[in-house]
């Protein structure tokens, strides 16, 4: 027995040591993830300051391109006033477009890096040059004989140029927003991922300090320990508010991005407005329609944005969950859409049961579900739409939304719920091509899911399914 003993106090006296090995072991690990933590969200910060950067640029690219289009028109107009009246205070306006003309095409070609952009204004240039050479043509010959000058006008030798120079701008246009929703894509990635390793590297190092202040306990008095202990919870804090800080210089940024795509948009359709008012008398037809299609576009992307912030907002926001009354929200969303409903046959099967969830997103995402069935019609046809619920699988509530539009092909049924898909022309079904991805979006932050049953010709079925509020 006393063999035993010695035995056993030989160990006890090793466990000491072995532990405090242990113990430096953890802590040093905890230091190095706190360090590898700090390097991830710095370096993520200064990645996410390089994609503002590109942002601003794509911006400026887009407005630059705006302002040569609104310069070419003024010097169109300019033209065309000179060869109606005569008078050469219309040349006025039209010498000073060329200028602005040539300056804020010297800023595109400082801003365009990409290959793409490139050739495009690289074709753009000979464009314009051939347009301001088409405009000065008819000035000169007007000069001489006004039958000359508007016998080159009726060449429509302009017209095709300001069409190829429209296009190449609109194609620039349509690059710089794919260029934002990238952008986009990749911040909130970059936001995710730095968020998930810095909490990642934060509970690693937590549970190593914890293994090293085990440590300590058998070495050190309980005060040490402690102190360990409140510093590890002030790294941790400032890990947090690092964090925190980050997160609102995005909201901050997304609220930048939203006011300067936002105000050329609306000042772009108060020129036209403005112009319609002062000028519509004396514009030709088809000078009246240029002014509506600038004035619809801008309307156009004022819509854009509101429904981009809205689909990035729906990623970031807490959505705290309850108790909500699926056929209170269904009769909001109705009330709201009273106009658009004019003349429909809506039939709401009920009663709708409570569901867990959010009421603000529900009444997003049943709005989009509804609107696109009143949107979605033949023409002449009214909509008809049928409005009920019943249980899914297991713990879930299966909502209906259906129409007798023209309904959805099977191949696109999983593409139109992603972000800017659309299968039509705004011109016959206006929209921003978002509406379906929030509702996609929704469904997967309260848990549920959503999809469509589709019947090309005969309508569509869309489903949304939510968790079911448990009943006493």
């Amino acid at each position: 027995m006393a063999k035993g003993r010695a035995r056993n106090g030989r160990v006890g006296l090793r466990w000491p040591q072995d532990l405090s090995a242990v113990a430096a072991l953890a802590a040093l690990a905890a230091l190095m993830l706190l360090a590898l933590g700090g390097f991830i969200l710095s370096y993520n910060l200064s990645r996410l300051g390089e994609e503002r950067r590109a942002v601003d640029r794509a911006v400026a690219i887009l407005e630059q391109a705006q302002e040569v289009v609104a310069d070419m028109l003024d010097a169109e107009t300019g033209q065309r006033g000179y060869l109606l009246t005569g008078e050469e205070r219309y040349l006025e306006p039209y010498e000073a477009s060329v200028q602005r003309i040539w300056k804020h095409f010297a800023q595109l070609d400082r801003l365009v890096q990409r290959p793409d952009q490139r050739r495009r204004l690289d074709a753009l240039r000979p464009l314009i040059e051939a347009k301001l050479d088409e405009l000065d043509r008819t000035i000169v010959l007007h000069q001489r004989s006004s039958g000359a000058a508007l016998a080159l006008v009726r060449t429509d030798e302009g017209l095709r140029l300001m069409e190829g120079i429209r296009a190449i701008l609109t194609a620039f246009e349509s690059t710089g927003q794919q260029v934002l929703r990238e952008r986009s894509r990749q911040r909130d990635r970059r936001t995710q991922a730095s968020t998930m390793l810095a909490v990642a590297c934060g509970a690693l190092a937590l549970l190593a300090a914890g293994i090293s202040a085990l440590g300590v306990l058998r070495r050190r008095d309980n005060r040490r320990l402690e102190e360990q202990n409140a510093r590890l919870e002030r790294e941790v804090e400032e890990r947090t508010a690092t964090l925190e800080e980050a997160n609102a210089e995005l909201e901050a940024f997304a609220a930048t991005i939203s006011h300067d795509l936002r105000a050329p948009a609306r000042a772009i359709g108060g020129y036209a407005e403005a112009l319609e008012e002062d000028a519509g008398p004396r514009l030709a037809p088809v000078e009246r329609g240029y002014l509506a299609r600038i004035a619809g576009a801008a309307e156009r992307m004022d819509g854009l944005i509101d429904d981009i912030l809205g689909y990035s907002r729906l990623a970031r926001q807490d959505l705290p969950l309850g108790r909500v009354e699926l056929e209170q929200v269904v009769e909001a969303v109705l009330d709201q859409l009273r106009e658009e409903a004019a003349g429909a046959r809506i039939a709401l099967r009920g009663p709708l049961p409570a569901v867990r969830g959010h009421a603000g997103a529900l009444h997003l995402a049943v709005t989009n579900l509804l609107g696109n069935a009143l949107k979605f019609t033949a023409p002449g046809q009214a909509p008809e739409v049928t409005i009920r619920a019943e249980p899914a699988e297991e713990g879930l509530v299966r909502l209906w939304v259906e129409d007798r539009g023209i309904g959805i092909a099977p191949a696109d049924q999983d593409r139109i719920f992603r972000p800017f898909e659309r299968l039509h022309g705004r011109e016959a079904y206006p929209g921003s091509g978002v509406g379906l991805a929030i509702v996609r979006r929704v469904a997967e932050r309260l848990g549920g899911a959503c999809g469509v049953v589709p019947a090309p010709g005969q309508g569509s079925r869309f489903w949304l399914d939510l968790p079911e509020w448990p009943e006493a």
